[in-house]
């Protein structure tokens, strides 16, 4: 079973949705550490094993880290807004 592991930005994203959102998400990433990488889950970035999974109108995006058993959840945000900034995120997590 992976850990998670949720950026302060992907935390606070969660924190100021409703309560029926924070469910929905939660739920969606507390899946994710049975299964990183669900029939539904699409590869951003191969080599940094970036992936997205759809939460509704949401999107996560995450990492990765077969070795520690980790799965760092980078970004979560609306479906429109959530691929912005997306080339600084993925340098990001690459450090």
């Amino acid at each position: 079973m992976f850990a998670v592991k949720l950026k302060p930005h992907a935390q606070k994203f969660i924190e100021a949705q409703s309560k029926k959102i924070q469910r929905q998400l939660v739920q969606r990433i507390e899946a994710l550490q049975k299964n990183p990488r669900p029939p539904a889950s699409q590869c951003l970035d191969v080599q940094k094993k970036i992936y997205r999974v759809r939460s509704g109108k949401f999107r996560i995006v995450y990492q990765i880290k077969n070795r520690e058993l980790l799965v760092i959840i980078a970004k979560v945000g609306d479906r429109k807004d959530v691929y912005n900034n997306l080339k600084s995120l993925l340098k990001q997590l690459a450090k």
